[in-house]
């Protein structure tokens, strides 16, 4: 049975084995992303420093300062050992293929067609790289998205790109590639969209989802038809002083129906959904605020596993 990692802002905990025991692990604070592999967990913190967990659960610093820019996004592609990935604000991605002990700037995505017009709603409107995904079927090849930009895909880790966003709306929160190569699943602020032809055409799918600001997405690592998403009423401007009025949903069939899940859960989420994992034995775990809750039957029920822990910024299964 995995273990699940918790990154918060005073450090990372571990909820281990089937157990609601919760250990504070020597290592890194003020955590924003975690990422996991089948043989090593990483996490980045608030001054972008890079630290990996060994087999004997402790953690050394890799990288004091991985990168300058602010970061919106961290993944490892877990079938090249070594090869990491920043998406960072202005819209860019690092690519590291050393563990992250050096980075290089994928700059030839400054040069992908409408570049320019990319923005965010905040002033000063600068788009940043929110979501990065590698390919599951073609080793190197690495899809993002961008807030506010849309889905790119490069088949060379980020040397070339193709864009993909025929009827996708360009507020993109998460890409998620199912294993089968073919579909995509994305996230925006404007809903749920699925493709069906790797990218090429995209159709929004609400029916079900009462919240269109949908800012999560997993799979069910042995179900790749059950998908999981968290999703508010308004954008985060709305979200000040616990008005997030946020939801998570399940669907069985690829995101063509959602419904709620609510049995142990609050009756909504004032404090947005900020993460949402499910290990290799199915177990979903989903954080928002200070609190983790964990359903272990698909979603249909619900605990609260804690309600105290510092922020919660991100959770991995390793």
């Amino acid at each position: 049975m995995s273990e699940l990692l918790i990154g918060t802002d005073n450090g990372i905990f571990r909820l281990g084995n089937g157990t609601q025991d919760i250990q504070q692990e020597a290592g890194p604070l003020e955590i924003t992303f975690l990422v996991s592999t089948q043989t090593k967990v990483f996490a980045l913190t608030r001054e972008n420093a890079l630290w990996m967990r060994a087999d004997n659960n402790s953690w050394k610093l890799v990288n004091e300062r991985s990168v300058s820019e602010e970061v919106w996004a961290f993944a490892a592609d877990p079938r090249m050992d070594g090869r990491l990935y920043l998406g960072v604000s202005p819209a860019l991605l690092y690519r590291s293929d050393d563990g992250g002990e050096s980075w290089t700037a994928c700059e030839s995505m400054r040069h992908i067609p409408g570049y320019e017009t990319w923005t965010f709603p905040p002033p000063p409107h600068i788009p940043h790289v929110r979501s990065i995904a590698p390919d599951p079927q073609v080793i190197g090849a690495v899809y993002v998205g961008v807030e506010e930009g849309g889905v790119f895909y490069s088949r060379d880790g980020g040397e070339t790109w193709e864009s993909l966003n025929e009827g996708l709306y360009w507020d993109v929160h998460v890409v998620n590639p199912a294993t089968d190569g073919v579909r995509l699943y994305a996230v925006t602020g404007s809903g749920f969209h699925r493709s069906d032809d790797g990218g090429h055409h995209w159709q929004c799918l609400m029916a079900g989802l009462e919240r269109r600001y949908t800012t999560l997405c997993v799979t069910a690592p042995k179900q790749p038809e059950r998908l999981y998403t968290a999703a508010a009423a308004s954008p985060p401007p709305g979200w000040v002083r616990g008005g997030a009025n946020a939801a998570l949903y399940r669907s069985e069939d690829g995101g063509d129906h959602w419904v709620r899940l609510e049995h142990g859960l609050p009756p909504q989420f004032d404090v947005m959904v900020r993460s949402l994992t499910v290990d290799a034995n199915g177990i979903i775990y989903a954080a928002a605020g200070q609190e983790l809750f964990k359903s272990a039957d698909g979603g249909d029920n619900w605990q609260l596993v804690a309600g105290d822990l510092p922020t919660v910024r991100a959770l991995a299964a390793a």
